[in-house]
């Protein structure tokens, strides 16, 4: 198969995350954009989640529907919601190993599933690789979204074991920075070891007949197995408010009081007060923890304000440390913060770009960050960036945004003016270079130092609309959903590529391979597998992992008896050709049969088990 054709296969890929909606995050989102741009390119997609319920305190607090069984996206895409048991205060799921293989296999099966792409964040994904790796699914993909620490703690030592066990297992890796993926190779065990040493002859002008080299041996993961692609931004939503204003000119009426109501509503919060008054807008808008630099926040705000008379804050998000920032500015410093420190609580991600569209400058105080997302729909909108330099930020936001000059037609167009219909030509202003976003050290006084030059900056009225348009085309040009989703695309491609060719070759190197039995072929790679475990993940992990294996195997085995792959594809097709309702319909005969927990559409096979192991978990909670 040529490269050109086989770029051209249509794949069924599953992602698996303990992280995903209802709950918004930016894994969440991240998983949501790129499935939907997948499906888009013709693939199929399905995600494997664990399930919400309304009553836990792990969802979005204004949603209190519980998510149990499948569902659909508008996209099209297909979602497991597992029942399983999580951590309280968290999405993580407890820790079973072999609890989610029956289910797992079930979905991998009927969706004839051949990549699997696990995302970090929880227990589910490195169960879920693993388990893929022993139903042999021939592409496996292991995305390392955040930083962690290396070897600091107990927490940190065991997460990086798992960590190495999951990069073992997996065929590619991808990371979102490259300083994300220094420490995914550091933490998954990458390391270069003298093994030998090689005597060579002598060189010229020297005296010893022989000198020693020293040969070097890379072990761990390797790191060119490690891709790096960037998270990016919905254009759809973010924007800059210019573009904002002419979507909603458009929306409204086409009389003339219409558009004037709407263009004095959008003066109200738009650049034109802000450049009448002078007055600059701070926004903040993250998870209100300690990880986010609130401890720094907290004493940011009260020396700005006492600084700059002309200057306010928005603060959207909500978490631990929300108190404690509204003690300082309600009774700490109530002096300097009275009327100047707006509190908007746990804000809807929908309604995220409208608060950002509000303010002139966007303030990340993070101690670390692998990309940070928020940074990037913030400058999406054409907000100048105050961001501490740590992780993969510099990475990130371009520093400088050249400001050019109207289009040639633009130069040519005209307007008119005054009520005697008189036109004048548009003046074309010279290309100009802005500073568009200001990194600091993480200290009170290095963000005062540079959210001053940041303030001064917008004061002079240096930032306008053009500028503000500029910077967002830029963002929005550098990290598209799609440019991601071909570059994820080519991945999987590769990987099954390098798979078909690595098979060809062992074909023709092996005697009698067409009369090898393909099982015995399969429990070669197994052997190689635990072979590789017990030798590459050290004296005690290793064969702990090795036990995992063979465990998961036989488990696999009788899973295998029981109910055979080929009824799971009957059934399957039977459901499929007999049962053809839209997207996201509910049945309210299967509502009535098996309850709220019913699946939608033609999975009631799966439906079955979900609710029933659901109900099973209801009477232990009632016996408790």
């Amino acid at each position: 198969m040529s490269r050109d054709t086989h770029h051209q296969r249509k794949l069924s890929i599953c992602f698996v995350s303990d992280f995903f909606l209802p709950h918004v995050g930016g894994v969440e989102l991240h998983i949501a954009h790129l499935a939907g741009k997948l499906a888009e390119r013709g693939h199929k997609v399905c995600v494997f989640t664990h399930s919400y319920n309304g009553d836990d305190n792990n969802t979005d607090s204004n949603n209190n529907e519980t998510y149990s069984g499948v569902r659909y996206l508008k996209s099209g895409v297909k979602v497991y919601y597992v029942p399983r048991v999580t951590i309280r205060g968290t999405n993580c799921c407890f820790p079973t190993i072999f609890g989610v293989l029956k289910i797992f296999r079930i979905a991998c099966v009927r969706e004839n599933v051949n990549v699997v792409h696990a995302h970090q964040g929880g227990t589910l994904s490195h169960e879920c690789v693993l388990h893929a790796k022993t139903l042999q699914i021939p592409c496996v993909v292991f995305t390392d979204h955040s930083l962690f620490g290396m070897n600091d703690d107990v927490a940190s030592i065991h997460s990086n074991k798992v960590l190495r066990m999951t990069l073992g297992e997996a065929d590619r890796a991808v990371c979102v920075t490259n300083a994300a993926k220094e420490n995914t190779c550091l933490r998954g065990g990458m390391n270069v070891v003298p093994v030998r040493r090689k005597k060579t002859k002598k060189r010229k002008g020297r005296d010893d007949d022989e000198e020693e080299e020293v040969v070097y041996e890379l072990r761990g993961f390797d790191p060119r197995k490690i891709e790096v692609i960037p998270n990016a931004v919905d254009g759809e939503a973010f924007y800059p408010p210019s573009r904002a204003t002419e979507k909603r000119s458009e929306g409204k009426s086409k009389s003339r009081s219409s558009g004037s109501e709407s263009s004095k509503n959008i003066s109200n919060s738009g650049s034109a007060k802000r450049s009448g008054k002078k007055e600059v807008t701070i926004v903040v808008c993250s998870r209100l923890t300690y990880r986010k630099g609130i401890h720094l926040l907290a004493k940011l705000i009260p020396l700005t304000l006492k600084r700059n008379k002309n200057v306010r804050f928005i603060i959207a998000g909500s978490g631990p440390m929300e108190p404690h920032l509204r003690e300082v500015c309600e009774k700490t410093h109530k002096k300097e913060c009275k009327g100047k420190v707006e509190f908007l609580g746990d804000a809807k991600h929908e309604n995220v770009p409208n608060i950002l569209r509000r303010g002139d400058i966007f303030l990340n105080c993070s101690l670390t960050e692998a990309f940070c997302t928020a940074i990037v729909e913030a400058a999406s909108c054409g907000l100048v960036v105050v961001a501490t330099g740590v992780g993969g930020v510099p990475e990130v936001l371009p520093g400088v945004t050249m400001v050019t000059s109207p289009a040639a037609s633009e130069k040519k167009s005209t307007m008119e003016t005054g009520m005697g219909g008189r036109r004048r030509k548009l003046k074309a202003g010279k290309p100009k270079e802005i500073t568009s976003s200001f990194l600091a050290p993480p200290t009170v006084s290095g963000l005062f130092e540079q959210l001053e030059k940041a303030i001064a900056l917008v004061a002079n009225g240096e930032i306008g609309d053009r500028e503000r348009e500029a910077l967002g085309d830029q963002i929005l040009q550098k990290y598209s959903w799609s440019a991601v989703a071909k570059t994820t695309e080519n991945l999987y491609l590769d990987v099954l590529l390098e798979k078909e060719k690595r098979k060809k070759k062992r074909k023709k190197t092996v005697e009698d391979e067409e009369n090898r039995d393909d099982e015995k072929r399969d429990d070669d790679d197994f052997a190689d597998r635990v072979i590789e475990k017990c030798t590459s993940q050290g004296v005690i992990f290793g064969p702990l992992l090795c036990c995992i294996a063979a465990l998961t195997k036989l488990y696999l085995k009788a899973l295998e008896f029981a109910d055979p792959a080929e009824n799971i594809r009957e059934r399957s097709n039977f459901l499929t050709t007999t049962n053809n309702h839209p997207i996201i319909a509910d049945s309210s005969k299967r509502q009535k049969k098996y309850g709220n927990d019913a699946m939608h559409g033609d999975d009631v096979d799966i439906g079955r088990f979900l609710v029933s192991k659901r109900k099973r978990r209801r009477d232990r909670r009632r016996r408790e």
